[in-house]
């Protein structure tokens, strides 16, 4: 009975505890408004972030440079994908392009997508360049219409007296307007078929295909791009890397093929050139895109290379890099070939034989992820098939051998009957999505798929999770992109924010490429990711001061580096 009347004693000392924390925490966010406004930003640098984990200070100066020429020819960019090569494609004027933006109709409103936080309370959007479309979702926005005025001590010039109130909002998809930042049309032209990757400061966009594009065909890609582009999260602003002028080692096929990143240096593999399937590659590339002279260099390997094809996926694992799957135009795989990146060394790992063992069967366009002991192979096709993501296959890094696991379903679709039978609880099949690979503090590897197509005139505009540890399928309902979307791509900055640009987007009206730029935090980040993100929403003219004058304004080294390393090579 004593050790009953201590447990008891104890349980009730601990639900004590719980409601004084609970009701603290109620206090707080009662009051963080006021509690915001009262904060000296450079104080709290200062005092709790300055000099993290020893970081030095550097006193180098920001270097100005000149905005890169670009072509300013307008076009209308219209089309389908890749499969549609009959090239009927509806020819509709600039000005209705434009008028197209505006998104006013009444049926947008359903669409979970707003502003992103910097952009919600400037509402002059910059016109689209060459007929490309971007969506003006500010009707949509969330953000309230309270101000702050900030406490940073800066030249009058760069003040900002009105703000809206910064709101951290995750797994919600923000529209990056980018557009105003940069100089007039110098940023990248609408396209599908690309690739991107994002390093902690930095997204990168290579390659693509618009078919109504002169300014490709003028420079012999035959439709596509033959560039490089980087983008940066702090300042908003894109700059040219590489194009054939700046350097002729660039890769000629520049659709559908893979690409990865590694300690700031990108490595791309196959891809093809237009026609599609006529020209395939079977080469890696490595772009160097940190110093003053951004490089591009072709591997010079040997061995049992894979076939030249495109739309396969490829992982880096140890010092390998290992392609999956693929197509030459006419014939599909999943083989499985590593390239040892120390010797240059091809070797075929795995062929694939489903007619006689129970192997994947062939496909592109697929999406792969990987947690250090498979290699997981999500959705894909062919021109004929598409593959479903309940059950996937999963290549076994130590057997070197296929396996299968099966998922389970979105919980909330088994309980509620009305919803479970509209939808199975399970993404549809498709091919052509993006997929980004994030990992959690408990080290639990999740993937989140956005868009695609099923077939002609079924395309998606969902998202969706999927963790590796207990293969559970979710829905994220508090955000969709606002129209079905396909061939576009997608990166994680390794920060826990995933970044969408580009692809076809489809309604009923109308079917067009786009260079539309989308975020969404896929968790909850470090909280100095969250402080760095409100003083660049409510600074955001940070980028005009130097290296050394961030670095006084209490703004930590590997923040301010963030704002200089952009500057620096523009």
């Amino acid at each position: 009975m004593r050790i009953r009347r201590l447990a008891a004693l104890a349980l009730l000392n601990l639900l004590n505890n719980l409601l004084h924390a609970w009701h603290l925490i109620a206090v707080l966010e009662r009051n963080f408004n006021s509690i915001l406004r009262s904060i000296h930003f450079p104080t709290i640098f200062s005092n709790t972030m300055d000099g993290e984990g020893g970081e030095q200070r550097d006193p180098i100066e920001q270097a100005q440079a000149e905005p890169m020429e670009e072509d300013i020819e307008d076009q209308v960019v219209m089309g389908l994908g890749y499969e549609d090569e009959s090239g009927d494609e509806d020819d509709v004027d600039e000005e209705e392009d434009d008028n197209a933006s505006d998104m006013s109709s009444d049926s947008d409103s359903d669409y979970i997508v707003e502003m992103d936080s910097d952009d919600a309370f400037e509402s002059d959007n910059a016109a689209g360049y060459g007929g490309d479309y971007s969506t003006n979702s500010e009707s949509d926005s969330e953000v309230g219409n309270k101000t702050f005025r900030s406490h940073w001590n800066l030249d009058p010039r760069y003040s900002v007296p009105n703000v809206p109130l910064y709101t951290f909002k995750p797994q919600r998809l923000l529209k990056c307007n980018y557009k105003k930042f940069c100089p007039p049309r110098d940023y990248p032209f609408a396209r599908s078929g690309h690739r991107v990757v994002a390093s902690e400061s930095h997204l990168y966009t290579l390659g693509g295909y618009n078919p109504r594009n002169s300014r490709t065909i003028a420079r012999g890609t035959g439709m596509l791009f033959q560039e490089l582009w980087r983008y940066n999260f702090a300042t908003k602003r894109w700059v040219l890397l590489h194009n054939p002028t700046t350097n002729r080692n660039m890769p000629r096929e520049l659709a559908s093929n893979a690409l990865i990143i590694s300690n700031n240096l990108l490595i791309s593999y196959g891809g093809t050139g237009y026609p599609f399937g006529e020209s395939c590659s079977n080469d890696c590339y490595i772009y160097q895109t940190q110093g003053e002279k951004p490089s591009v260099m072709r591997i010079e390997a040997t061995g049992d290379a894979p076939i030249p094809q495109y739309g396969p996926g490829i992982v880096l694992h140890e010092h390998y890099l290992y392609t999956i799957g693929g197509t030459t135009g006419y014939d599909y795989s999943c083989d499985v070939h590593r390239l040892n990146l120390r010797t240059r060394v091809w070797e075929c790992v795995y062929i694939c034989r489903p007619d006689i063992r129970e192997d994947p069967e062939g496909r592109y366009r697929h999406e792969v992820v990987y947690d250090g002991e498979y290699i997981y192979v999500l959705g894909g096709g062919t021109s004929h098939l598409v593959y479903d993501l309940q059950r996937i296959p999963a290549f076994n890094l130590k057997t070197n051998r296929w396996e299968y696991f099966d998922t389970l379903p979105d919980r909330t679709f088994l309980t509620n009957a009305a919803i479970a039978r509209q939808n199975s609880g399970f993404p549809k099949p498709r091919k052509c999505f993006s997929c980004v690979q994030h990992t959690k503090s408990n080290g639990e590897v999740e993937a989140f798929i956005t868009g695609g197509m099923l077939r002609d005139h079924v395309y998606f505009s969902d998202i969706w999770k999927l963790n590796f540890s207990t293969k559970q399928w979710t829905l994220i309902r508090t955000a969709s992109l606002p129209k079905a979307l396909y061939f576009h791509a997608a990166a994680h900055n390794q920060n826990g924010c995933m970044y969408i640009f580009g692809g076809i987007e489809y309604d009923e009206k109308r079917i067009r490429r786009c260079n539309d730029l989308y975020k969404m935090w896929m968790t909850v980040p470090k909280l100095s990711e969250i402080c760095w993100e409100a003083v660049l929403h409510y600074r955001p003219n940070l980028k005009f001061n130097g290296h050394s004058q961030l670095l006084k304004m209490g703004i930590p080294l590997r923040f301010a580096q963030r704002l200089w390393h952009s500057s620096k090579t523009k």
